[in-house]
């Protein structure tokens, strides 16, 4: 429906809607009366899918980075909580993967913030482009992002880093900004606990220098 006719609907259909309801019981004319109840059914229905339509764009609102078009860390926690529960079930993989990019703070810097908003979308849709739709991407803010990975292994996971790695470093206008990647699976702990140890595992990275991603302390590699 027409979003002025939603807006009107909304002004005019709540309580005076209520009003004209009672009133229209005093009508004796049958047809006007029906005729008056139409409308303002009409009038209801188009407040209701107003009020929907506006609860789903809030939720999305909600959900998502602005900058990017990418889950945020609401949409992240809850798909992670849901998904860690859903493999401590099924006894089923869940693979989460951590992203940072090196240097980003010199590079916005250096280049502007415009400039570091254009790296920080390009990045996003390669993240997007490198993994299937039943996988979640997000960023949480800054240059930190997630892919979250049910139904999959380390090793088949690993492959997609590998694959996001190298399509990073032919994108044009990167500068000196690398990635550091941090990646395991659960082990049926809690989601809190899963997503430190690999958090954990990202700031073993950065802290040797970033631009490799550590799966597990014993086995690390190196990113192309």
């Amino acid at each position: 429906m027409d979003r002025k006719f939603l807006k009107y609907c909304r002004l005019y259909f709540c309580l005076p809607g209520v009003v004209s309801l009672i009133l229209l019981q005093g009508v004796s004319n049958i047809w006007l009366r029906t005729a008056g109840v139409t409308v303002l059914a009409l009038g209801f229905l188009a407040l209701i899918e107003g009020l929907i339509h506006d609860r789903r764009r809030l939720l999305k609102a909600a959900s998502i980075d602005d900058l990017t078009g990418l889950g945020n860390f609401r949409s992240f926690k809850e798909r992670i909580t849901l998904e860690t529960e859903l493999a401590k079930r099924r006894n089923t993989p869940l693979t989460l993967l951590l992203i940072d990019l090196d240097s980003f703070k010199t590079y916005n810097d250096s280049f502007g913030h415009q400039r570091g908003n254009e790296l920080l979308r390009a990045s996003g849709q390669i993240l997007k482009e490198a993994v299937r739709a039943t996988d979640g991407v997000y960023r949480f803010g800054g240059d930190e992002f997630a892919v979250v990975f049910p139904d999959t292994s380390v090793e088949a996971a690993s492959r997609v880093a590998d694959r996001i790695a190298r399509v990073f470093a032919r994108l044009n206008g990167r500068g000196s900004v690398t990635l550091s990647m941090g990646m395991a699976s659960c082990r049926g702990e809690s989601m809190e606990e899963f997503f430190e140890r690999v958090d954990s595992l990202l700031y073993n990275v950065k802290v040797q220098g970033g631009d490799s991603c550590q799966l597990e302390p014993e086995e690390s590699i190196a990113l192309a």
